[in-house]
């Protein structure tokens, strides 16, 4: 979000937005409570009648947009901004929304939040969203983007790790959380669907003979949210089980759909020894 995060990966940013929020947090309550100053008795008991005031003043105070609680700033429209203007709107509002104490946060590390996704988050979602007016030392408001809009992107990756993971496992109990229910992998062992699908699987690893799956990348997704469809492209890495080191690689792919819940299941696997739909 801001220019300097450009240079931390993904997780190093989150890392970095945790240990600021901690900080932050523990100043507020030092300042607001005496926390590390007074006994823990006297910190408890400030910190109680803190919050029975803020009770007490949600039950008068009037219900208003977020927008109107941060003083109904300008903004200009998405379209006329260039991805350096975004970025710098984006930096702006976000400290001013920090400043009347709305946080924005970004609970997936790997989340596809770019600045264009998070100034349309901010001005359509964000801005309509109602809270009470109550403005009080140490009372903040927290809203999550990932919660408005989850990144399919990642639980495609999820299911995948679960698949791949779960290969050369002795059973495939695991699958039942990646595999739509079409599979039927372990509904009911006498029904011929479930058969087949371990019929497949274990020609798959009798294919591999005395190779085994050592590592993989996703190198790519393919993603239709109108659809709920996303083509997960994969590099498979083959060794053997004594050293695990990779030795040759296959490429294939993995075709997820989405339910109404937002999980994400595998409805056909393609690779090389194993086709699965």
């Amino acid at each position: 979000m801001f220019a300097s995060e450009e240079i931390l990966s993904l997780d190093e940013r989150y890392k970095a937005h945790n240990e600021i929020s901690q900080i932050k947090m523990a100043l507020e309550r030092e300042a607001l409570f005496g926390e590390g100053r007074l006994p823990q008795e006297v910190v408890d008991l400030r910190e109680k009648q803190h919050n029975f005031l803020y009770y007490q003043l949600t039950t008068t105070a009037r219900t208003v947009s977020v927008y109107d609680f941060i003083g109904r700033p300008f903004y200009p429209a998405l379209s006329d901004l260039t991805d350096i203007q975004v970025s710098r709107e984006v930096d702006r509002l976000l400290l001013l929304l920090g400043h009347h104490g709305i946080e924005i946060s970004i609970s997936d590390p790997h989340s596809n939040a770019d600045d264009r996704k998070l100034y349309a988050f901010l001005i359509q979602t964000v801005f309509k969203r109602e809270i009470k007016e109550v403005r009080l030392p140490g009372i903040n408001y927290s809203i999550d983007y990932n919660y408005y809009c989850p990144d399919y992107t990642h639980s495609c990756i999820f299911i995948a790790d679960e698949l791949l993971t779960g290969l050369f496992e002795h059973d495939y109990e695991r699958f039942e959380g990646c595999l739509s229910d079409h599979f039927y992998i372990n509904n009911n062992p006498l029904d011929d669907l479930y058969q087949n699908v371990i019929d497949k699987f274990d020609k798959y690893r009798a294919y591999l003979e005395n190779y085994m799956l050592v590592g993989w990348t996703v190198e790519g997704i393919e993603m239709d949210e109108n659809q709920r469809k996303a083509t997960v492209h994969l590099a498979l890495n083959y060794g053997l089980e004594r050293d695990r080191k990779p030795l040759f690689t296959n490429k294939g792919h993995l075709v997820c759909y989405g339910n109404k819940s937002s999980w994400w299941f595998i409805h056909r696997i393609d690779w090389p020894g194993l086709f699965l739909e």
